[in-house]
């Protein structure tokens, strides 16, 4: 699920592994290079938050602005339309990570409270396929 890579990473990575280890008989095993598979659900307001907002590190900002997305609704626009983050030029296994760990942040901490722990439940159900 994660890799340690710098500090940001680590707090990234740790705050992922608490957040779903919270649910009750919820055993978190990692995989080297397992991926955190989950639907990405955005709001209007979550659409048009501009990429800086999402606070990338530089590789990862500068790889998305150059390929042309400006807004967290343009990178998932153009994921749903098949644009692989890994085809993007300096994007590499690390940035996409940490591109989908913040998505997946920036997703929970948009949702109402009592949402949060069905929006988990849901992830964990997807990675036991």
């Amino acid at each position: 699920m994660c890799m340690e890579e710098s500090d940001m990473q680590i707090d990234q990575c740790q705050t992922v592994r608490k957040l779903l280890g919270q649910l009750p008989g919820v055993e978190l095993r990692e995989k080297k290079g397992a991926k955190l598979k989950f639907r990405v659900y955005v709001t209007q307001k979550m659409y048009d938050t501009p990429l800086e907002e999402m606070e990338f590190s530089v590789r990862a900002f500068h790889s998305l602005k150059r390929a042309g997305f400006d807004t967290v609704g343009d990178m998932v626009d153009a994921i749903d339309d098949g644009v692989e983050l890994r085809n993007i030029r300096n994007c590499g296994a690390t940035s996409i990570r940490e591109i989908m760990e913040k998505m997946f942040l920036f997703q929970y901490y948009s949702l109402p409270e009592g949402k949060r722990e069905a929006y988990l439940k849901e992830i964990v159900e997807i990675n036991r396929k």
